[in-house]
């Protein structure tokens, strides 16, 4: 286990938020990412009005298929639940994930997935730019330079070694 050291957190918002199946597939994300085996999960439908909690994502989808909702957080964590916690807090089309723990390495993993599921549904890319394609063009010039060279070093007059 390891040991409690500085606890991180990480925090970011959508509006105008709509797909709510599209959470359930980051939650998933977070929990294979973390890896958070074998995962706590708790889900809080309409804290605010009358909470109903379920604890699978299993339940909480169908819950969520059968009622209408105001609110949702989905919390998911590892056995302890101080090392690493991501929530995916959903309400009035505003959806917040958010990460907190001092398993840094877990955590973020878990984050970065769900992160990545959300940005993805909407079109966001990543900040890592991409590799840039091969420049053929430079790698033709080079090659044909060297087999220039080659040819004129096979041109050369071996005599000149025996004077």
């Amino acid at each position: 286990m390891l040991e409690p050291m500085a606890v991180f957190e990480l925090s970011e918002r959508w509006c105008g938020w709509r797909d709510l199946d599209v959470i359930f597939v980051a939650a998933r994300a977070a929990i294979e990412a973390g890896p958070f085996d074998p995962p706590l999960c708790e889900v809080v439908f309409d804290e605010e009005f009358d909470p109903y909690a379920v604890d699978t994502l299993e339940e909480a989808h169908e819950h969520l298929r059968r009622n209408r909702v105001r609110s949702m957080d989905i919390v998911v964590s590892p056995i302890d639940e101080d090392a690493a916690r991501v929530t995916l807090r959903y309400a009035g089309e505003r959806l917040q994930l958010s990460a907190r723990g001092f398993d840094w390495d877990r955590g973020r993993a878990a984050y970065d997935a769900a992160q990545a599921v959300l940005a993805g549904h909407f079109g966001i890319t990543t900040f890592k730019l991409p590799k840039l394609p091969r420049d053929t063009v430079a790698e033709t010039r080079k090659r044909l330079v060297i087999e220039e060279l080659e040819a004129a070093l096979e041109n050369v007059d071996s005599g000149l070694e025996d004077r």
